[in-house]
């Protein structure tokens, strides 16, 4: 079974960055295929112009495919805001029952942001070890404005209790990175998709959901780079965590319950007692003397 890919873009007025994110995805090489959709919020600083030239490249054969197959289309107009947007594009791209049965997977990567050289590759690898993965990330990576990347964080775990309690508020424990992070098609219908009255925070919304039906298995490599820039939306934290807690009134009290258990018995010299609360969570290693991934269960890492 060929591995498909669906892949959006939501993006306004994002001229300095779409080319690099858009070759980001273009060039993902191994043996999968990749259906990608750009959608455009109604760009008016040339944005437009540059995506249209991209889907002229593409249909002349231009731009060199390295995986099986990719298909690249792009629509703009006004929307309600990036979830909006997000919304919009997914339900541009087939996600009948036959991508279902095909184990289709999605992403969205938004617009100055890249995945990472393998990463689709990666993907494709793991869940063929690991059949029964349905929702995977990287480690957290962050570039600067010029495209360098100048952080990647250790390996640690995302358990399924702690997320769906709302923990991973990077006040708690760490945020999820959205950048490569992806998920089956399934697991998406299964939540009813992202939240697109959500400004800022649909993400972390998103994930909490996801956790109520699957675990997250954290790939101990790069999939995907967040970038540091004055225009985006991320950069308001103080208006992203206020909809983070706003998200979270319904789940409260089991938020606070479970961050006190989890104070109460977080120490990774009794990984034991960790894993039969539910506090840790799988990790993928690879073993490069044996050339295989390994599947772990790790803990979280917890800010003091």
């Amino acid at each position: 079974m060929t591995r498909r890919f669906l892949v959006v873009t939501p993006c306004l007025d994002a001229v300095p960055f779409i080319d690099e994110t858009v070759m980001s995805v273009a060039s993902q090489a191994g043996d999968f295929e990749v259906v990608y959709h750009v959608q455009d919020g109604g760009s008016r600083d040339g944005t437009v112009e540059r995506l249209q030239e991209w889907e002229r490249r593409f249909t002349r054969g231009d731009v060199p495919i390295l995986c099986r197959s990719l298909s690249f289309s792009i629509d703009s107009r006004p929307d309600d805001g990036m979830y909006d947007a997000i919304t919009r594009g997914f339900a541009a791209l087939p996600m009948g029952s036959m991508y279902m049965d095909r184990g289709a997977f999605m992403t969205w990567l938004n617009a100055s942001d890249r995945l990472m050289p393998g990463a689709l590759q990666t993907a494709v690898d793991v869940t063929g070890s690991y059949p029964e993965i349905e929702w995977l990330c990287g480690r957290i990576a962050r570039m600067n404005s010029g495209g360098s990347l100048v952080h990647v964080e250790d390996c640690f775990a995302f358990p399924a209790k702690t997320l769906a309690a709302g923990l991973h508020d990077n006040r708690h424990l760490p945020f999820v990175q959205q950048e490569g992070c992806l998920w089956s098609v399934g697991l998406w219908k299964a939540v009813g998709g992202v939240d697109a009255s959500l400004r800022l925070a649909g993400d972390f919304d998103l994930w909490r959901r996801f956790a109520e039906h699957r675990s997250l298995f954290v790939v101990n490599s790069l999939l995907g780079a967040f970038r540091h820039h004055d225009a985006q939306l991320g950069s308001a934290i103080d208006r992203y965590l206020a909809e983070v807690d706003s998200s979270l009134l319904d789940v409260a009290d089991r938020g606070a319950a479970v961050w006190a258990e989890y104070r109460a018995h977080a120490s990774p010299k009794n990984p034991g007692e960790l894993a039969r609360r539910g506090f840790t969570g799988p990790v993928l290693q690879f073993v490069e003397s044996e050339r295989v991934w390994h599947l772990l269960e790790r803990f979280p890492f917890a800010q003091r």
